[in-house]
């Protein structure tokens, strides 16, 4: 009991923070519905899922209220995240997540934990809240410890589709980092196979410890579990 009720706590965690731009930021799943589809896609660790997945809430609910309304422009992205520490005009920290604005309509988090096998899921968060996800593709790795990556667009109702990255790395060694990063571009570019391909995509280039990939794939899996 009192795992759900710190689940659905982190849940709302952005609600009041992000104004009126967040519409709708309640998640569509309750913790039932969700295992039920998890295991129905043939999912497993469905509830370290369900735990990730609330994990992720500020990051979810960060997006959602900066994706510009459908047809509206990118809005002022240091603006809409009130609940950021701000250290300079483009570098903060919301809990444990480093928050940087790398060019304008651009958002990017970073977290990494020696040891960690992970510890959020934005991607299921997302799907909790309705968000559809459409892969444009992942760059493949010469090694499984490199970490996976997964470029998509994001589209989300009364909200303008933008292109989200996520790339999650769990540590090899108790030594070693866990990573998961996140990028977003509210600008409606879509880069093309050959921009992918290219590494020309939000947080392209310079993952996995600088090793380029060794191809491309349409069809990958979600990183993380």
């Amino acid at each position: 009991m009192m795992m759900k009720a710190t689940v659905a706590a982190a849940l709302g965690l952005l609600i009041s923070g992000c104004g009126a731009a967040a519409a709708d930021p309640a998640p569509v799943e309750d913790e039932a519905a969700f295992l039920a589809r998890c295991t129905s896609e043939g999912g497993y660790d469905c509830g370290v899922k369900w735990r990730w997945a609330g994990n992720a809430a500020p990051m979810a609910d960060a997006l959602l209220a900066l994706a510009p309304e459908t047809g509206g422009a990118v809005a002022d992205v240091r603006a809409g995240l009130p609940a950021v520490q701000w250290s300079s005009a483009t570098e903060g920290k919301l809990d444990d997540l480093a928050v940087t604005l790398p060019a304008s309509g651009k958002l990017a988090f970073r977290w990494m934990k020696q040891g960690a096998e992970g510890y959020y899921d934005l991607i299921q968060a997302l799907r909790i809240r309705g968000v559809t996800l459409e892969a444009l593709g992942c760059p493949q790795y010469p090694g499984a410890s490199m970490g996976q990556e997964k470029v998509m667009i994001a589209r989300a109702e009364g909200r303008a589709p933008f292109v989200l990255t996520v790339y999650h790395r769990a540590a090899p060694m108790s030594m070693e980092y866990g990573v998961y990063e996140v990028d977003a571009d509210f600008s409606g570019a879509v880069p093309d196979r050959a921009a992918l391909a290219a590494g020309r995509y939000p947080g392209g280039g310079g993952r996995a410890f600088a090793v380029d990939p060794t191809g491309w794939a349409t069809t990958c899996p979600d990183p993380g579990l």
